[in-house]
């Protein structure tokens, strides 16, 4: 109940900034454009860790994100990540509040994702390094795959 409280505030303050939007800012659309394709890429993700298959989990996960970007780019640009999201603001290619907006709503629908994949399942994972490695060698994994993501969207 808490988590679910906490995306609906997440989104209400998203929607509600995109209402009172900017000159050149977008709207709803780019918002709901980006809380589905968040959804179902953390949905997707989710299932595939859970179900074990690593080569067919793999290939779902790519398709799940190259579906989304085509379909939804147009309309939010199909960043599907704060991170994707920090690198925009950064870059200048968007403005604080925009960012703000969208992260906002990547976060409210990847936790939704996580839950749902939850009650689908019936189980969830803890999130960590894999045994037999380290914090540091997944935050450097991290770090080294979400510039290489950046770039590529920059």
């Amino acid at each position: 109940g808490a988590w679910a409280a906490a995306c609906a505030c997440l989104l209400a303050l998203a929607f509600f900034m995109a209402m009172q939007r900017q000159p050149g800012e977008k709207g709803p659309s780019a918002l709901m454009a980006e809380f589905v394709g968040t959804f179902m890429l953390v949905f997707s993700v989710g299932c595939n860790v859970l179900v074990g298959d690593a080569t067919w989990g793999v290939t779902a996960i790519a398709c799940t994100l190259m579906v989304s970007i085509y379909a939804l780019g147009g309309v939010s640009g199909a960043h599907l990540n704060p991170a994707v999201t920090a690198a925009c603001l950064l870059s200048g290619k968007t403005s604080f509040r925009e960012a703000l907006m969208y992260m906002c709503t990547q976060l409210a629908a990847g936790t939704l994702a996580g839950i749902s994949y939850a009650c689908l399942l019936g189980q969830s994972f803890d999130l960590g390094p894999s045994q037999g490695f380290e914090w540091w060698q997944a935050g450097l994994a991290e770090l080294l795959y979400t510039a290489m993501l950046s770039f590529v969207v920059l």
